[in-house]
């Protein structure tokens, strides 16, 4: 869609392969004003590669660098850049329960908690656990595979947003209310969506958090509480947008500012 809107307002736009790069099929980078990254996670390493070599080439403008993305495709590079506003969290290994047990205790953590794979998306992998022996369980399962887990404070919450943010403007907020057969409010899993109205507070806490990590096109994932506290819950940096598109034209607000970029020049 953000390709098909700039080639419709007569950019010269194309997509650009980090395996070419890394394989040196394509070199050709004068050509190129403005590289709008899209690094999804089964190319994380050659993406993250790639665009820390665009990044030393002068005249290109990079828009999501390489630092933003490989923090924002990390859940737990995210918790430590954004730990006080965020809910508690700890990383562990399938492989390691009494580490787990042990976390759990030191920090004062509640049941029920989430368990999340450190890289993924869309609600997928994404765990509630209400007791130790359901948690003991699935740590059972996964013992052998060995990966890195996130674990996290389940809040009690009252909303669920997804806020759109390009170049620290949020364009618009939406609120995802879970389906009835599933406690995950993801839009791809068919939760209700509806724009919300953010306080003033909480919009400052996104941009912020936006600043901190450093990029310039991410949707932030906001939990309010009960006693209307945020929490930011996730940087999404290649997010989906097809919900947030029933109140905002997302391609046309990109098209906005990689113009006024390249108007700057």
């Amino acid at each position: 869609m953000i390709y098909e809107k700039l080639k419709n307002n007569n950019y010269a736009v194309s997509f650009l392969d980090p395996l070419e790069m890394i394989s040196g099929l394509n070199n050709n980078y004068n050509n190129y004003n403005i590289i709008l990254s899209r690094v999804e996670r089964d190319y994380l390493k050659e993406g993250i590669y790639a665009l820390k070599y665009l990044e030393t080439i002068p005249n290109i403008k990079i828009i999501n660098n390489s630092d933003s993305i490989e923090t924002c495709q990390n859940k737990y590079l995210t918790y430590l850049k954004l730990k006080e506003v965020m809910p508690k969290s700890f990383l562990t290994y399938a492989n390691d329960f009494k580490n787990v047990e042990n976390e759990l205790k030191a920090n004062n953590f509640n049941f029920p908690v989430v368990v999340k794979p450190i890289y993924g998306g869309y609600g997928n992998g994404v765990l509630k656990v209400n007791n130790l022996g359901e948690l003991n369980n699935i740590f059972e399962l996964l013992k052998n595979n060995g990966n890195e887990l996130f674990v996290q404070e389940l809040l009690d919450f009252k909303h669920d947003i997804r806020a759109f943010v390009i170049n620290n403007k949020i364009i618009c907020a939406m609120e995802r209310i879970p389906s009835n057969n599933d406690w995950r409010a993801n839009y791809s899993r068919g939760a209700k969506i509806k724009e919300f109205k953010l306080n003033k507070d909480t919009e400052k806490l996104i941009l912020n958090s936006v600043k901190k990590i450093g990029a310039n096109i991410v949707g932030v994932d906001v939990l309010i509480d009960k006693n209307n506290k945020p929490y930011i819950l996730e940087m999404n940096i290649t997010p989906q947008f097809r919900g947030i598109m029933n109140f905002a034209d997302v391609p046309g607000e990109i098209l906005k500012y990689l113009a006024d970029i390249l108007n700057k020049k």
